[in-house]
């Protein structure tokens, strides 16, 4: 440490740092041009108009002012959109409980169906059985149409018999 601040006291120190110094200001001035150009407007540029100013700061306003414009419709449409979605749920529940009412009224129209088959399965075999019944009863009244004649028969047989047979006697 002492070393440090006793170099700024030593002469040789403070010709270094002033040769530093110099070179420094050397180099910028070497670098900075010797002339400046100045700014000369042309001769064909008319001075800008007080209400040019005015009139570009308002269309920055009326720029300004529709981008709000669009921030704020795309807020409603998302609003909007939020509620269609909502609504959108809501139809997808009802159609779905739609949906299950068709299929559970196709299932009942199936099984009807299948019941109509059985019953006129059922009545188709009653009137088979109805038609044998009546076949059976419509060949007993044709046998019972021979029965009256044969029993005629019979009894003119007999009768016959009685005759041809000897009285016995008493």
């Amino acid at each position: 440490m002492p070393a440090l601040h006793e170099g700024a006291h030593n002469p040789d120190y403070e010709n270094i740092t002033l040769a530093f110094r110099n070179k420094d200001q050397i180099k910028l001035s070497q670098s900075t041009p010797t002339k400046q150009a100045k700014f000369k407007p042309s001769l064909d540029t008319a001075p800008v108009p007080p209400w040019l100013h005015r009139s570009i700061m308002m269309l920055y306003v009326l720029l300004a002012l529709i981008f709000l414009s669009c921030i704020v419709l795309s807020a409603l449409v998302l609003v909007k959109n939020s509620q269609m979605s909502k609504e959108l749920w809501t139809l997808k529940a009802e159609l779905s409980n739609v949906s299950n009412a068709v299929w559970n009224i196709q299932e009942l129209q199936n099984s009807q169906k299948d019941i109509w088959k059985a019953v006129q399965s059922g009545i188709n075999e009653a009137k088979n059985k109805i038609a044998m019944a009546i076949s059976n009863i419509q060949s007993g009244n044709d046998k019972l149409k021979t029965v009256t004649a044969d029993i005629t028969q019979i009894k003119r047989t007999l009768e016959t018999l009685e005759k041809a047979q000897p009285k016995p006697s008493k």
